[in-house]
């Protein structure tokens, strides 16, 4: 019998969810990540419906398809880790902390629905002033965000103190 374990800090804070559910193999995994030194035991269904990157990597005419280690390059570790507790684990949420890398991970692997979450989070954020909102949605192409934020401005004028604050 295999248990996981998800440490929850209890001083307060965002949970911290460990990324030891993918460092051993279990009986639902059947493909390695490999980032770096760092390898993640995972689903290959569950990574085709969630990232459609990977359904076309490990289920199309690619070279990736029959390998039972795949390596992702370009990638910081525990940012693929954090997007990986999302779609594992559905009570993990999109945090202030976690936000900037899960669009930017949700981007690159096409992931809509993440991608949407994670708008919705920047969005609601309070721990985001309007001009870093608006900063993030231009880098990150969010049109959606970006008129929310001109949005809750009345004027031109209040507009420039906020940018200029």
């Amino acid at each position: 019998m295999e248990f996981h374990i998800n440490i929850i800090s209890s001083e307060g804070g965002e949970p911290i969810v460990s990324p030891c559910l993918f460092t051993v193999h279990n009986r639902r995994s059947d493909v390695i990540l490999k980032i770096g030194d760092e390898k993640l035991h995972v689903s290959k269904d569950l990574l085709a419906v969630h990232f459609p990157v990977f359904e076309a990597m490990l289920f199309g005419n690619f070279d990736e398809k029959d390998k039972e280690e795949v390596e992702i390059k370009d990638v910081v570790y525990q940012e693929f880790v954090d997007l990986l507790n999302l779609i594992y684990i559905k009570s993990v949420e999109i945090t202030d902390r976690t936000v900037l890398h899960i669009l930017k991970l949700a981007d690159r692997f096409q992931m809509e629905d993440v991608m949407e979450l994670a708008k919705k989070h920047l969005t609601q954020s309070k721990g985001f002033n309007t001009a870093k909102k608006l900063l993030i949605a231009d880098q990150c192409r969010l049109d959606s965000v970006r008129d929310h934020c001109l949005q809750s401005f009345s004027s031109v004028t209040d507009l420039l103190k906020e940018l200029k604050s």
